[in-house]
């Protein structure tokens, strides 16, 4: 059986995605650090972006089509629906991810919060300032949901999850994330689920020197 290999780094929340899906199928997985500043990179990645993916003869870029190949190449619990209309609301749930809840709460909060500080940078207050009322209503859309069902696609838990829970745990170690997830119980309930998936400390809070 040839090694699976995840090229990124720690911090990236889609590097841990991908790491998440392989603990939630009990796969083995090795993170190779990467430089993708490094020119050579983008003979991987052609926007020279993280994660990829490297099993046997087959090379994957981009977090979804990634976690999509772990989930049905290998055994273990299946992370997508099977009826037609569930997958669609998955990929739905996935989009809204990565197209409103990253750019808000990781581009704008999370990115200066914490990615900052550990490069010994200031976080600039007007960007946090700006990106609050978007950061509320992401925050809102996901409650309202998860009031519903224990997972964001009701009763089982799905990739959707795992895109969201890696943002939601570095939004929670954030001043923004200690004030808001409170007020929001169906969310910290899901996040309480969430830390009980397979390794879920052990991706979300690694080392990221």
């Amino acid at each position: 059986m040839s090694e699976l290999v995840i090229l990124g780094l720690p911090p990236s929340s889609y590097v841990r995605t991908a790491l998440m899906v392989c603990e939630n199928k009990g796969v083995n997985v090795r993170l190779q650090m990467v430089n993708f500043r490094d020119p050579d990179y983008r003979q991987h990645h052609p926007f020279a972006r993280m994660p990829v993916l490297q099993h046997g003869d087959v090379t994957l870029y981009e977090a979804l089509a990634i976690a999509v190949y772990i989930d049905e190449a290998f055994e273990g619990p299946s992370l997508q629906p099977t009826t037609p209309v569930d997958r669609a609301r998955m990929m739905q749930w996935i989009s809204v991810i990565n197209e409103y809840v990253y750019e808000s709460v990781v581009r704008s909060c999370v990115s200066e919060r914490v990615i900052k500080p550990m490069r010994s940078l200031a976080p600039d207050e007007a960007v946090i300032e700006a990106a609050l009322p978007e950061i509320v209503r992401c925050l809102d859309v996901l409650a309202d949901a998860l009031a519903e069902g224990p997972y964001l696609c009701g009763e089982q838990l799905t990739l959707a999850d795992l895109f969201l829970a890696p943002i939601m745990a570095y939004f929670s170690i954030t001043p923004e994330g200690r004030t808001m997830l409170p007020d929001r119980p169906a969310l910290g309930a899901w996040m309480s689920r969430m830390e009980d998936t397979p390794n879920y400390f052990k991706v979300n809070f690694m080392s990221t020197d």
